[in-house]
């Protein structure tokens, strides 16, 4: 007789908002049949995952926020040959923003768990979504690349350690506050906002280091760039925000890259080129993906490279990472295959 979550694997990561030891000793009891492990770094998921690989999980589950899940994504990387396909994952949302875990329709910890309980009484195929990944590398630092579902440097990475920072000085009650979607906005306003008006705007250059190059019209509907090629300019200007990503969203639902999932096999890359303070009179709309949307351009590529006119700050799939000059970022020959928990309820 099968246990409640056999064949499945489950990393919670012990670092997570509301992971730790805690939800995995409940996920295990609640799913004794599931493997369950509790982790607290990239080495330790990867030692764990050489272990259970071998005995084909139906499922590997990242139980955290996308740090999490891009974690697993680079673990798993980083065991199976290139040529091996990676295996399906499944996101239970413990994190922050939670970006991918949404737009999976990834629902509450407690109704999750409950429908793993039933899973292994399921005969059909489980329904999984697919996902291209961004393969983000630094031309003059080999082997430091990172899978990932998004990426960039200007407002989305400095409000992300803004946001950190200001979680770090919050005690008491007001770190509730700081914790939820209104401390992400306020960390924009009071930190981020003030620091990019004193400072003023880089100015990027994005090369095309694909072949085709596509880009969409004012009614959204893909449209081929006459001309492009290989070396192709993209932009040459001013920037607010500047990155590519095959997911949709940032996370709290914001629709930061409404198109991503257009074009599968490319990545979409992005530029905003307003002002803070037309950024600022924007938010509602660069919230929900408005489009068309003034100062927004996007463009679909296999890869791109990134030269910025100062060091930026890089935000990579919900971690931050030390300003750099250059960054490229392409489509990565692998794809991932995550559990769709709207078909699966």
């Amino acid at each position: 007789m099968t246990k409640p979550g056999e064949g499945l694997c489950i990393l919670v990561n012990a670092n997570a908002k509301r992971g730790g030891r805690r939800i995995a000793v409940q996920t295990a009891r609640f799913l004794p049949g599931a493997n369950v492990k509790l982790t607290r770094s990239l080495e330790e998921a990867t030692e764990f995952l050489r272990q259970v690989l071998p005995t084909k999980p139906k499922v590997i589950f990242s139980a955290g926020g996308d740090g999490t899940a891009i974690a697993l994504v680079n673990a798993l990387a980083r065991v199976l040959p290139e040529n091996e396909p990676l295996p399906p994952i499944g996101l239970l949302k413990l994190g922050t923003g939670n970006a991918w875990a949404n737009v999976v329709g990834a629902p509450k910890l407690a109704t999750a768990l409950s429908v793993l309980r039933e899973l292994h009484d399921r005969e059909d195929a489980l329904p999984l979504r697919r996902f291209g990944l961004v393969d983000v590398a630094y031309p003059r630092e080999p082997g430091l690349g990172t899978l990932a579902h998004f990426a960039g440097a200007g407002w989305d990475a400095e409000i992300l350690n803004d946001y950190k920072e200001q979680l770090e000085q919050s005690k008491g009650p007001p770190r509730f506050f700081a914790k939820s979607v209104y401390g992400y906005i306020s960390a924009m306003l009071t930190r981020t906002a003030p620091k990019s008006i004193v400072y003023g705007r880089p100015h990027v250059l994005i090369e095309n280091l694909g072949d085709e190059v596509y880009t969409v019209d004012s009614a959204g509907a893909l449209v081929r760039v006459a001309g492009a090629k290989h070396g192709t300019v993209l932009w040459d200007g001013l920037m607010s925000v500047a990155g590519a990503a095959t997911c949709p969203e940032f996370g709290y639902h914001f629709r930061a890259y409404p198109f991503a999932e257009r074009l599968l096999g490319t990545i979409n890359v992005r530029v905003f080129d307003r002002s803070t303070l037309g950024g600022i009179a924007s938010i509602p709309k660069l919230w929900t993906g408005a489009h068309p949307l003034r100062g927004m351009h996007d463009w679909f590529t296999t890869a791109a490279r990134f030269t910025f006119s100062r060091p930026m700050a890089l935000e990579v799939g919900g971690d931050s990472l030390p300003p750099r000059r250059t960054v490229e970022m392409r489509v990565s020959p692998r794809e991932m295959r995550v559990l769709d928990w709207r078909s699966l309820r």
